[in-house]
Formats: C-alpha cells, structure tokens, sequence
C-alpha cells in the first residue's frame, strides 16, 4: 500500500453542486421563484431536515414526505427524487487528479457529508471517475457527519493505517480542522493547481504540471 492514503470530499472538491437549481424546480411546481421557495423552505427547517438526512436519521422517502408537508408540495416520491437529484458537475481537473493518483498507486478514499439519494445519483453520474476510488466513507450510512471524530475515524478504520498516514482534502476549513484533531493530515482545498502543490508539499507524488482552474 502506497502511504499516504489520498481522501477526497466531494461536494466543491470532485464535484460542484447548486442546491439552486432543486429550488427552481420545486419553486415552479408552487408557482414561486428559487430565492421565494428558498426562503419558504428554510422558513420550515430546511437545514435541520437536510442535516437528519444526511446523518442516516430519516429515510429517503421520510425526508421526502417530510419536506413536502412543510412546503405544501404533493408529489409521488419519483418526482421528488428527480427533482431532488441532479444537482451536480464534475470538477474535471480534480477528476483527472483522481486518476493519475490511482495510477501512480495511492489508494483512495471519498468521504463526504451526503444523503442517499444524492449518493446514489452522483455514483451513476460519474461513475467513470469514481470507480477508481478504493473506499466510501458517507455521512448517512456511518451515521457520523463532519467534521465530528466519529466521522473521520470512520474514514480511518475502513483504510486500516494509521490517521498520521492519511491526507483529508475538503473545501470547508471546520472540516480540516476535525481531520486534523482526529489525527490526519488535511489539505483546504481551493483551486486544482493549489491543492496539486498542497498534496506535492505532503509528499504525495503528482505531475508537475498545474491543471487548470
């Protein structure tokens, strides 16, 4: 096993994601815009509701049902999910990342704060990428979210090395900080060609050319 072991997010990291565009769609069925079903959602808890989800708490068809009460909404649970999933695109330089670090033969890890359906989704969307990652490590399914311990030494256990021997890259600060208190070593991510000089910095071999933003 090539050390150290590479761990993605993927929410702003592999992929970017715009929570926007579910507003969109469930804001025409009201007759509403984005920004008035965003502030209607939220006005009913929204945060709290998505928060339970991610952390294994509700159900994917309880949570559906859930927001629909709040909202006023009346869909079949197929629809909610269509309009629920797809809210995501591939950050393609990191994606390339991913596979010269496969190539090269670090193992790999995506640990992200997730909820089932949009887990399900983005594993069949990008399905060619993700496919070169070794391990999963998401929030509703070890019932831990980050940037708690539990989470990261969820991430720990399933590679069997040492925190020491891990890398944590995620976009959010809080996050690296809990890896970081958890043992790991963690990377901020904001560009591709910062996190290649990042990783390079920790001694994780990667092409000396940058990528582009």
């Amino acid at each position: 096993m090539r050390l150290p072991i590479v761990m993605f997010d993927f929410g702003n990291v592999l992929g970017f994601f715009d929570y926007g565009l579910i507003y969109a769609r469930f804001g025409a069925r009201l007759g509403l815009s984005a920004s008035a079903f965003h502030e209607l959602v939220e006005s009913k808890g929204m945060s709290a509701l998505l928060a339970e989800f991610e952390a294994g708490d509700l159900t994917p068809e309880d949570f559906a049902a859930k927001v629909q009460r709040e909202v006023g909404l009346d869909l079949s649970y197929e629809d909610f999910v269509s309009d629920w999933q797809d809210i995501f695109e591939l950050n393609e330089p990191i994606a390339r990342l991913v596979v010269e670090l496969k190539a090269k033969g670090y193992t790999l890890l995506l640990g992200s704060n997730t909820n089932a359906i949009h887990a399900a989704f983005y594993r069949r969307r990008f399905r060619e990428t993700l496919d070169h990652f070794d391990h999963f490590v998401l929030s509703h399914e070890v019932r831990a979210m980050k940037p708690s311990r539990a989470f990261f030494d969820a991430c720990t256990a399933v590679v069997g090395v040492p925190a020491a021997s891990c890398v944590f890259i995620d976009d959010v600060a809080e996050n690296i900080e809990g890896a970081r208190a958890a043992g790991l070593q963690g990377v901020v991510y904001k560009d591709p060609a910062g996190l290649k000089r990042d990783l390079q910095a920790l001694g994780v071999e990667t092409s000396s050319d940058s990528p582009s933003n």
